[in-house]
């Protein structure tokens, strides 16, 4: 005999494992979808900042804050604003460092941006970690842009 609470268990069960699976691939998915060389890390600047797999970013000197994304603020045009970071060499051989940065939004405002730091390429030692300054120039000419974000990417060599 057909109970009526006992469809609605039913479907409630099988909502409720619907849901879980669909919770899990999304946890799954992103780590799948991984290119299999990921020898790089990026993270939002707004934007993202990341580096390579043999280096840590943080805010702090111990390394116990890490970094995912830098907020620049409010900027003003002819203005600049730094961000200190420290990077660690977590690999197994000393590397030296590079950057780039991509993914502008908008994509006009790398017009009126430069990103600078203060790293000099020295050679950074197994567990050794460095104080490196970011700079964000503004120029004179840059259009107001309420929101803006970029990815910087910062890359080991050996």
């Amino acid at each position: 005999m057909w109970e009526p609470r006992s469809l609605d268990k039913k479907i409630l069960t099988v909502t409720v494992s619907l849901i879980i699976c669909v919770f899990a691939l999304s946890l799954v998915t992103p780590a799948i979808s991984k290119k299999p060389d990921n020898t790089v890390k990026e993270f939002p600047n707004d934007g993202a900042i990341n580096g390579d797999i043999s280096i840590e970013i943080y805010w702090d000197k111990r390394c116990t804050k890490r970094v995912s994304s830098i907020d620049w603020g409010s900027l003003e045009p002819g203005t600049n604003k730094t961000v200190t970071l420290f990077i660690k060499n977590k690999g197994k051989n000393q590397v030296t460092l590079s950057y780039y940065t991509s993914n502008w939004k908008p994509s006009e405002i790398a017009n009126y941006l430069n990103l600078t730091w203060d790293y000099t390429g020295q050679s950074i030692e197994f567990k050794e970690i460095v104080q490196v300054v970011f700079a964000l120039y503004v120029s004179e000419n840059a259009e107001t842009i309420e929101i803006f974000s970029f990815d910087i990417t910062i890359i080991d060599t050996q």
